[in-house]
């Protein structure tokens, strides 16, 4: 039989209160790495950056909040790095955003940049965004040349000019939608010259025999491309 009470609040969720032996470990750690230096100093590091990890595992409270906030303002982590290259800094940032809200809305914009630089280090050099897809547009124009029947092959110009012409027209519209500014008229230019144009190849390359069939599926594929990368 469902309880006809009145509406109680829920309780309150319990949060992860601060153990008193974190509380002594981490500043004696930060005191340690602080004072040792080369190898040491770097093991020291490790062991505190597992510390502040650990502290964004056990779910949010003010004290662990206060206690990272604190470690990131008074600076006391500049300068400790681990082994592997991770920052405590970023470490400790990390932690923070785990605590979720409120917590995570009281890191500093510079504490977060610090946050996304290490993020980009570990995961490497990334490749800039055009040059998938003009890698993708470039198969395309060299396959277009492989796919070609031996008598059209041996032509002069090979492709014939109309389809020089269209895949030209369809770099120069790579190209601005490479390097024109992000939801640009201008990019909105590039990005409806390529489509048209490689629609208009890949019907060429049935039965108008063109033979562009090719290189317009690299260009869709480019302008494919282009659109997620830039969402």
């Amino acid at each position: 039989m469902p309880s006809l009470a009145s509406w109680e609040p829920l309780p309150d969720s319990p949060q992860a209160s601060l153990p008193e032996a974190t509380r002594r470990e981490v500043p004696r750690l930060v005191e340690a790495a602080r004072n040792a230096t080369g190898d040491e100093r770097e093991v020291l590091a490790g062991q505190l950056g597992a510390q502040l990890e650990a502290l964004g595992e056990g779910g949010g409270s003010r004290e662990v909040a206060d206690l990272l906030l604190h470690l990131l303002e008074s600076g006391q982590l500049e300068g400790l790095v681990e082994r592997g290259g991770r920052t405590c800094r970023s470490a400790a940032v990390e932690s923070l955003t785990r605590l979720g809200f409120p917590y995570a809305l009281e890191v500093s914009p510079e504490d977060l940049e610090h946050l996304r630089a290490w993020t980009r280090r570990r995961r490497g050099p990334a490749l800039p965004s055009g040059v998938v897809p003009a890698g993708a547009l470039g198969v395309g124009f060299v396959g277009q040349w492989w796919a070609l029947p031996p008598e059209v092959a041996s032509e002069v110009g090979g492709l014939g000019p109309f389809l020089v012409v269209l895949m030209g027209l369809a770099l120069m519209g790579l190209m601005m939608a490479l390097l024109a500014p992000e939801r640009s008229p201008s990019r909105r230019a590039g990005l409806f010259v390529l489509l048209l144009l490689s629609l208009v190849e890949v019907f060429l390359g049935g039965p108008a025999g063109y033979h562009g069939a090719a290189s317009g599926l690299g260009g869709l594929v480019a302008c494919l491309l282009l659109v997620r990368t830039r969402r």
